[in-house]
């Protein structure tokens, strides 16, 4: 039996869900001392984080060659699930890495509020089972991808002066 390159990012993308999910019960259940190494530590967390929006976007990129509607239901439901999660946890992470989340903005928006918005925009859209605009979806998790990326590097140059 073959396995289409699309059931695998479907695959990788569960896995990010599950990675996600213990990094929220480790931030969010279980006080974290601030330290250069728990900072260090954070830091490869949100670098993760952006290769989970990375998979998402590559996701929203091949749905249109995919004909499976459960396959689509599928990827839209893990994609949803993701951003809620990253949603959650990039506050948890904000007092122990060198980012400041209120500056982030992607398209004149706060990133939590745009991250959210697109979460929600992809839950209503599966339950009026309406047809999306996944290149113009792709693009924003891309913009918000980029967006992280570029504040990663400007807090790992921070860090890196201070440790």
């Amino acid at each position: 039996m073959e396995v289409s390159p699309y059931y695998i990012l479907l695959a990788k993308l569960e896995e990010e869900i599950s990675f996600q999910r213990k990094v929220i019960n480790t931030f969010l259940f279980v006080q974290q001392k601030p330290s250069p190494e728990i900072t260090l530590k954070t830091i490869d967390i949100l670098r993760r984080l952006t290769q989970g929006f990375r998979l998402i976007a590559l996701v929203m990129d091949e749905m249109e060659s995919v004909t499976d509607k459960y396959m689509k239901e599928q990827a839209l439901l893990l994609s949803s699930e993701s951003l809620s999660l990253a949603s959650l946890l990039l506050p948890a992470l904000e007092s122990l890495s060198p980012i400041f989340l209120e500056s982030l903005r992607v398209y004149d928006e706060p990133i939590l509020d745009r991250i959210e918005a697109v979460a929600e925009f992809i839950e209503n859209s599966m339950q009026n089972y309406e047809e999306l605009a996944t290149d113009e979806l792709a693009q924003t998790i891309e913009d918000i991808m980029r967006t992280l990326e570029y504040h990663i590097k400007l807090g790992e140059k921070a860090v890196g002066k201070i440790v």
